[in-house]
């Protein structure tokens, strides 16, 4: 039982010799490692070379593409991979001794579509705090909870069978919140889910030049436009893997709009019409007071 663990890399000359460690050193041997140059401008690709001489005869596949952001470099090495699972991790991350070991043997030991573990968010001064999600036991729940922001949309906290992605997927085209939008597509297609409660992943905070560092606004507006596009995409389709959630795609996006980007107005033509014309709901991805301001105002 292999799993394939696929990097995405860009600007991370810094962290990548940790990360890269931290993955070759993995106790599981039959691992794939999926590294994407995603059009990388520093020294990180020399600095991963080095890391990977010090590992001889690992299966190690390098991908390499001009720059086209985080989802399309996750894109790419699943094009690639060909493990019976796949498992993503930042680049500026790491992961524990022993977790590869782990999540293989609870998959050969249950056979589920989806396992999902704890990620510690661990600071330059070695404060910490562990994200943690609900044993929910069934993806679907899961899927809910995360798009409507009750639980984490990681993808580095899910190892999922590589066949759930053999089907069509949107992929979107901005960093913020890339991996719930995919994450949700996936979640939707499982039909078990294991939890691993322990924190196998290490997420470091300190970067300056993460994603989450981008001015606020701008990552809401990222985050409306993934969500819209995602909406678009599969909007109608009974086979959409999101058809209950195009209210809450709309309504939440549109609060973003209202409140922070008005030019996702001018991008939208029909948003607030659709916002109009979905009935307040109780259970949303945006809080019914805002809800209610958006009927009155809009």
């Amino acid at each position: 039982m292999t799993i394939s663990i696929i990097v995405p890399i860009y600007g991370v000359e810094a962290y990548i010799g940790q990360c890269a460690r931290s993955l070759l050193s993995q106790s599981w041997k039959d691992t794939e490692f999926v590294f994407v140059n995603d059009g990388t401008p520093d020294r990180s690709m020399e600095v991963l070379q080095s890391v990977l001489e010090e590992f001889p005869g690992r299966n190690v596949k390098i991908v390499n593409k001009p720059n086209g952001g985080l989802p399309q470099a996750r894109k790419s090495g699943v094009e690639v991979a060909s493990g019976d699972y796949i498992m993503h991790v930042d680049s500026d991350d790491w992961i524990v001794p022993g977790a590869v070991e782990k999540l293989a043997r609870k998959a050969m030991e249950t056979d589920a579509d989806v396992i999902h573990y704890y990620v510690k968010k661990v600071k330059a001064d070695g404060s910490f705090h562990i994200s943690r999600d609900k044993d929910y036991g069934d993806p679907h729940l899961y899927q809910a909870q995360m798009l409507r922001f009750h639980s984490h949309g990681f993808m580095c906290n899910k190892l999922m069978k590589r066949s759930l992605y053999a089907s069509e997927l949107f992929w979107p085209r901005f960093n913020m919140h890339e991996d719930m939008v995919l994450s949700g597509q996936l979640l939707a297609r499982a039909s078990t889910l294991v939890l691993i409660p322990e924190p196998l992943y290490m997420y470091r905070r300190d970067n300056p030049d993460s994603a989450s560092r981008v001015k606020t606004s701008v990552r809401r507006g990222q985050s409306a436009r993934n969500f819209l596009d995602l909406y678009e995409y599969w909007k109608g389709r009974e086979d959409s893997p999101v058809k209950d959630f195009e209210a809450d795609f709309i309504l939440r996006s549109t609060w973003v709009a209202f409140t922070e980007d008005r030019t996702i107005f001018t991008e939208r033509p029909y948003l607030k019409e659709a916002a109009k014309a979905f009935p307040i709901k109780w259970d949303c991805a945006l809080k019914l007071h805002r809800q209610l301001i958006l009927k009155v105002l809009l």
